[in-house]
Formats: C-alpha cells, sequence, structure tokens
C-alpha cells in the first residue's frame, strides 16, 4: 500500500469515528435530555440496532454483489448526515424518532464493517498494516469524544450536531479521493447463490465466532449504550461519558496496533481474554460508588475489544470465501453489535425503570459469564 493511500484510509476511518463521537455517542444523552423516558431510549436504540443489523446484510451483499465498497460507502454517509439533521431537529417528537433513528441505523453502523472490508482489500489483508490504520480512529475517538462531552456540558447540545457537520465533509472528501475495492473475480462467480450462504452458516470456526460475539454484545449491550444511566446512578454526569469514551477507545490503541502480532498467539487465549474483560467491566460497574469505577470497568472491556476486533476481522478472513467477505464482515459486526444490542434493549429501559440500574446489570453479569464459559471452551484447533 503506498503513504498517499495509508494516509487516506487513516482519514477515512478518523473522519467516520469522529463522526460516531460527535452525535451517535450523544444520542442517548440528547433524547434524555429532550424528556423521552429511559425506556423509550432503550427502545429508540433497539430500533436502531434491529436496523443495523438488517442494514449490515443488506449493503455486505450489495458490496458483494455490485463489486464496490466506495459507492455503498459514500451514498450510507450522505443520507446517514441528512437524518441527523432531522433527529436534532426534531428530537423530542417520539413518533418521528421512532422512523429516523432506525433508519439512521441502516444506513450508518454498517458502513464501519464496509469501510474496514475496504481497508483489508487495499492493504491485501496484511493484518499488520490493517492494524496500524485502524488504531489511527480510535485514538482520535478517545480525544474528540471527551472533548464533545465537555463541549456539551458547557455550550449545549448543539455542538454535536456542528461536529457531526466538519467530519462529514471530512470523510466524504477522504472517500471521494481513494480507489475502490477490487472486486472478487469480476464473474458470475460474484454472484451469492443460495449454496453461498449455506457454506456459511456450515462453517464451523465462523459459526462458533458468531455465537460468541452474539453473546459478548448481549451482555455488554445495555450497559455501553445506557451508559449515561448507569454513571449517574454513581453521581456522573454527560461528561463523564465523554470521559469514559476517551478511556475506552485509547487503551484499545495498542492492540490494534499490534494485530499482526496478536495473530501469533493461540485462538483459544484471544477468545478467553476477549470473554474475560465484559466480565470484569460488569462486575465493577455492578459494585461502583463512583463513575471512575465505571470509566475503570470500560478500561477493563476495551482491553478485550482491542483483541476481539482483529481477531473477528482474521477469523472472518481466513474462514469466509472471497465473493462472500464483505457480508462475513458486515455479519459479524451485525451480530456483535446490532442483532444482540436490539434484543438486550428491548428490555433493558424496562428494567431500569422497574427494578433499577443494579437489576440490569445483574442480567448482564450472567450473559458474560455463559460469555466467559464459551470462550474457555472455544478455538481448540484452529
Amino acid at each position: 500500500m503506498s503513504k498517499k493511500h495509508f494516509f487516506g484510509f487513516a482519514a477515512l476511518q478518523v473522519s467516520y469515528w469522529c463522526f460516531h463521537a460527535s452525535f451517535i455517542c450523544y444520542a442517548s444523552a440528547f433524547f434524555l435530555e429532550n424528556g423521552i423516558g429511559s425506556a423509550v431510549v432503550s427502545l429508540l436504540l433497539a430500533g436502531y440496532m434491529l436496523c443495523s443489523f438488517l442494514g449490515s446484510i443488506v449493503w455486505g451483499a450489495v458490496c458483494d454483489a455490485l463489486g464496490t465498497n466506495k459507492k455503498v460507502f459514500i451514498l450510507g454517509l450522505c443520507v446517514s448526515a441528512a437524518l441527523l439533521g432531522f433527529i436534532y431537529a426534531f428530537g423530542s417528537n417520539v413518533m418521528l424518532m421512532a422512523v429516523a433513528y432506525p433508519l439512521l441505523g441502516f444506513f450508518f453502523l454498517p458502513q464501519s464493517a464496509n469501510s474496514e472490508a475496504w481497508l483489508l482489500s487495499a492493504c491485501h489483508h496484511d493484518q499488520k498494516v490493517y492494524g496500524q490504520i485502524r488504531s489511527t480512529p480510535s485514538m482520535a475517538y478517545a480525544v474528540w469524544a471527551a472533548l464533545m462531552g465537555r463541549l456539551i456540558d458547557v455550550q449545549g447540545y448543539w455542538v454535536m450536531l456542528a461536529g457531526a457537520a466538519a467530519f462529514f465533509a471530512a470523510v466524504i472528501s477522504a472517500a471521494l479521493v481513494l480507489p475502490d475495492a477490487v472486486p472478487a473475480k469480476r464473474s458470475a462467480q460474484n454472484k451469492i447463490t443460495r449454496r453461498d450462504i449455506a457454506a456459511l452458516a456450515a462453517n464451523k470456526a465462523y459459526r462458533r465466532l458468531i455465537m460468541l460475539l452474539f453473546l459478548v454484545g448481549l451482555a455488554i449491550a445495555p450497559i455501553n449504550n445506557l451508559k449515561i444511566i448507569v454513571l449517574e446512578s454513581v453521581g456522573g454526569t454527560v461528561a463523564h461519558v465523554g470521559l469514559d469514551s476517551f478511556a475506552s477507545a485509547l487503551t484499545q490503541v495498542p492492540f490494534i496496533m499490534l494485530a499482526g502480532w496478536l495473530a501469533r498467539i493461540p485462538l483459544r487465549a484471544r477468545y478467553t481474554v476477549m470473554t474475560a474483560g465484559p466480565f470484569v467491566m460488569i462486575l465493577m460497574c455492578l459494585f461502583a460508588v463512583s463513575p471512575a469505577m465505571v470509566i475503570a470497568g470500560s478500561v477493563a472491556y476495551n482491553t478485550a475489544y482491542g483483541v476481539l476486533l482483529p481477531t473477528m476481522r482474521e477469523v472472518t478472513e481466513k474462514n469466509v470465501q472471497e465473493n462472500l467477505r464483505n457480508l462475513g464482515h458486515s455479519l459479524s459486526d451485525a451480530v456483535f453489535t446490532s442483532f444482540s444490542g436490539v434484543i438486550s434493549l428491548i428490555y433493558a429501559g424496562a428494567v431500569v425503570d422497574g427494578f433499577g440500574v443494579q437489576a440490569m446489570m445483574m442480567i448482564s453479569m450472567v450473559i458474560a459469564a455463559a460469555a466467559l464459559l464459551v470462550g474457555l471452551l472455544s478455538g481448540r484447533g484452529e
């Protein structure tokens, strides 16, 4: 990969995740500030995750079928920017948000996997180069999310829209100048068949990864998506959300940067780390008496996430056939961040309203323990 493309993809990743940090990172706090209750916010987030899951399958298949990542990425970001403006203008209207926010999930979140599949194709699936580029947005996200939390606390929620607009311009500029991914064998083989889908479903190594991602996602989704509520229960504010995001993202950096080295560690050991981190996070949140303990728990989880991200990419690259890799990456992302989130968020807000934050975290801890058990038993012989 040339230096020009290296820095171009780094700029694309940084701009995408800072766009996320500007607005979507604080969406829960924004809705709560607009008078929407935590149970309804939880359902809005569940709708966002459900549509993200559907969008991941749709856009991953579209990228594979058309042989393009670039065009799908630009389309998704343009529609997402328009939806963000609408959400900011009508954020107190529950009925409108019930449509607009899930639509945002359909167009925006799947572009994360899309951009990384694009990057992997551009660097010829080199885990070392992938790790070096993918670590840059984690550093930028850490700084920008912390700054946004402070700015919102002092200036108000209008800065969310201003930040999102600036990084939208940056990410589109980067996407326009970068070359598209080289499609896999542009021929009749590029067409996805039922046999291809059946082979993907029957792949034991990939199926095990999906199960592990689902359990981890199910455990951590309520806490990560309702972090403002968890922090407020121990005296935190929206500024602490920014600090939490800063510490979380910064923790990921060294692990993602060393993705090539991590690939040498036995898969079973990595699966154990990936599942132990979430369990420790939930345990610390459950017994937290201050925002600092919640943030420390996030550091534990993001240590595990720094191992999880390159591992899920590597397992997909090794076990999914070439003409289905966009779908494979999108599906693994969707199960981890979206499908598991839908299920957990359906009940999370109602549990918080009816029984308190502690009850929600107890449920998450049981699921995290199950994920840890699966992690300990997985990865043998792979």
